[in-house]
This record gives C-alpha cells, sequence and structure tokens, in this order.
C-alpha cells in the first residue's frame, strides 16, 4: 500500500493529478459531458477548494495541477469525482452507463497524483497538458483543444505568491521500469536525505525511452533525458550489460535485447542464454553499468562500474525479476551467484553497486553544500 503523503493537507502544496474513467470508457467525447465537467472544476476552484493551475478534459481522462486549499488532496478529489459523476447522470441520464458501470460512477476507483517540487516542474507539468489533446490526435495545436485551461483564467499568479513547495528531501526519479534494478537503486541510496521516485508511480508516463546509441554511455543519457524532460525532476538511469569473452561482440549494449529477443521473458533469455553458453569453454565475463544523472539544472553526469567473473554452466539460485543473469554469475571474490547475495553483498561487489558508489559521493557533496 502506498504511504500517507505528509502534504496531503497542506495549503498551497501543488500536485499533479490525473483520474480515469471506468474501463477507459471515452465519456467525455461528449461535449456535453466534458462541459459538465469543466463546469463543476471551475466551480470548486471558486468556492475555494483548491486553487487550479491548469486541467485538460480528455476522453477517458482527466490531468489537473492543482493545490488544495483547506480540504486535503483525497477529499477534493473524491468531491469533484462525485459531483461530475452525478451531474452527468442528471443531464444526459444513462445514455453512456454500459453494463460494465456500477451504479453512477463513471471513474476508476481512487487516482494518481505525485507533488510538484519546483517551478520548473510545475512548468513540465504544464507543457504536459496542454500537449495532451496534441499528442492524442485531437488537435493539431494546444490552442485548438476547448476543454483545457490553456488561455483561461486560473490560478496561475500564485506561481510566485502562494505555492508551497515542500522543504521534504530533493527528488530523485529512478529512470527504469525494471524492477530488479530498482530494487537495487533503492537500497544503494536508502540511507540519503533524498526522496525516491519509482517511474512505475508515474501512470501519466505511458511510453517508454527508445534506446538507440551505440554505448552504454549514450543509451543511459537516452533514458534519463527520457524522464528529466516528462518529470523536470533530477534523474538517475542507468544502462548496464555483459560483455562474455567467448561471444565477442554479441553482447554488450544488446544484452536484453539479444539471443531470444526484446520481448523474450526473463526464462526465455536466460534458457536461450545458457543453452549457447553450453559449447564454450571460456566462461570469464565482464558486467558493465553507466549511470547517467542529471540534475536539477539539466546537466548530464556519468559514473561508470564494472564487475569481472565467471559465467556457471547452470542456474545456482532464484532470479530476481528482471535480472535473469543475476543467477549464474558469480563475480570474483564470492562463492554464490549474484542473485544468491543479499542486495547489499551485491551492491558492495557488482558493477551497479560500484557505479552506484561513485554517485553517492558527488550527491553527498552536492547535498552538503546545498
Amino acid at each position: 500500500m502506498r504511504p500517507p503523503r505528509i502534504h496531503l493537507g497542506q495549503d498551497g502544496t501543488a500536485f499533479f493529478v490525473t483520474t480515469v474513467t471506468k474501463d477507459r470508457t471515452p465519456f467525455f467525447s461528449d461535449k456535453e459531458n466534458a462541459k459538465i465537467a469543466e463546469g463543476i472544476i471551475r466551480n470548486y476552484q471558486k468556492r475555494g477548494d483548491f486553487w487550479l493551475i491548469e486541467y485538460v478534459i480528455m476522453p477517458d481522462h482527466v490531468h489537473l495541477a492543482i493545490c488544495p486549499h483547506g480540504k486535503s488532496l483525497s477529499q477534493c478529489m473524491q468531491y469533484l469525482k462525485r459531483t461530475i459523476s452525478q451531474k452527468i447522470h442528471e443531464s444526459v441520464g444513462p445514455k453512456y452507463f454500459g453494463p460494465t458501470i456500477s451504479g453512477d460512477s463513471l471513474w476508476q476507483h481512487g487516482f494518481h497524483d505525485m507533488i510538484i517540487h519546483s517551478i520548473q516542474q510545475l512548468h513540465t507539468m504544464t507543457h504536459y497538458i496542454y500537449q495532451n489533446p496534441v499528442k492524442a490526435g485531437l488537435c493539431e495545436k494546444p490552442e485548438d483543444y476547448v476543454f483545457s485551461s490553456i488561455n483561461k483564467p486560473s490560478d496561475r499568479h500564485r506561481f510566485t505568491t502562494g505555492l508551497c513547495f515542500p522543504d521534504q528531501h530533493p527528488p530523485l526519479v529512478v529512470g527504469t521500469t525494471n524492477r530488479g534494478k530498482i530494487l537495487e537503486i533503492q537500497e544503494c541510496l536508502r540511507d540519503l536525505p533524498i526522496e525516491i521516485i519509482n517511474p512505475l508511480d508515474l501512470h501519466y508516463i505511458e511510453d517508454t525511452p527508445h534506446e538507440t546509441g551505440d554505448t552504454f554511455e549514450a543509451n543511459a543519457i537516452q533514458k534519463a533525458r527520457f524522464y528529466f524532460d516528462r518529470t523536470g525532476l533530477p534523474t538517475l538511469a542507468d544502462d548496464s550489460g555483459i560483455i562474455v569473452e567467448a561471444l565477442k561482440k554479441e553482447l554488450g549494449i544488446h544484452t536484453r535485447r539479444w539471443g531470444a529477443g526484446p520481448q523474450a521473458s526473463d526464462k526465455e533469455w536466460i534458457d536461450y542464454f545458457l543453452k549457447r553458453m553450453k559449447k564454450e569453454k571460456d566462461k570469464r565475463a565482464r558486467f558493465v553499468c553507466v549511470l547517467c544523472y542529471i540534475d536539477k539544472h539539466g546537466k548530464e553526469h556519468l559514473f561508470e562500474g564494472t564487475c569481472d567473473g565467471v559465467i556457471t554452466e547452470t542456474l545456482e539460485a532464484d532470479y530476481v525479476p528482471g535480472l535473469p543473469i543475476s543467477a549464474c554469475f558469480k563475480t570474483d571474490g564470492q562463492n554464490a551467484v549474484f542473485s544468491a547475495l543479499s542486495i547489499e553483498q551485491k551492491n558492495s561487489t557488482s558493477h551497479r553497486g560500484r557505479a552506484l558508489t561513485h554517485f553517492r559521493d558527488a550527491l553527498n557533496e552536492t547535498l552538503e553544500h546545498s
């Protein structure tokens, strides 16, 4: 379960919020429904429930940048969604309420939210909101879309007068959806005074970065830049792979996409890899990890770690999801494969752990002087 937000009741804290219709039904493709929703959002703003910075009403979801005022974010969203549902039902009746919709609710349960930490991030979220209809093919220019806040009055003037950006730990987006990598990075950085943001919680980011570089460095930069551009927050991303001496240049930056293909499951990938390695006598290998950190000013910083070892004949433990090779790589100086080690043990000797150590040292120095 997600931990409670400590700023939910603090007036002036800015949130980027996404709420989705039930079963992604496009209720708001009907202009009358969208008009009702927009009117209610405006009414709640006028009565003082929240400061309304930006919004867009898409056919099957709504994005908001709001600051709760006198109420928690949960209360604001609960009242807003319930009222929109009720008013649309009263106005148009059951014409869009199919058998999959229970009661009068046209919304999925809950909502996705993210605290906005800075003016820069707020500008990033505003750009995302404005561009959403263009990206969806609903218009050619943001100004052409009727149901958004662009060129309409809002509480934007509070950018410099009323918004309260939290004085909590500075945020860091971990730029990967690989759960194994996320766990390792979170563990290595857990004692630092930072708030680690998992991109799997950023539900408004629906696409993934393209890896078109021909080096670990280039791909790490691409991934970090992808998440930085979409969040406006400092971002850490990695690109890693294994160089197997017997396979020459077959793996490296292509490690996860090699052999069984980029869509292969962990099991399919590791089965192919072990079968390929059976006939090879030379089992030596080197893991390489390059981290790219993009700071709040958009400057890129690179950190590298390597780890030498051998490929075992068979899987010697269960592998970490997303990191199947962790069950058949034994680093020099260890008697067990990566996945049989505790996260602390692995981070002390692994390629990613070593790169993260360099990053920690640099980040600590930055935090001490901030």
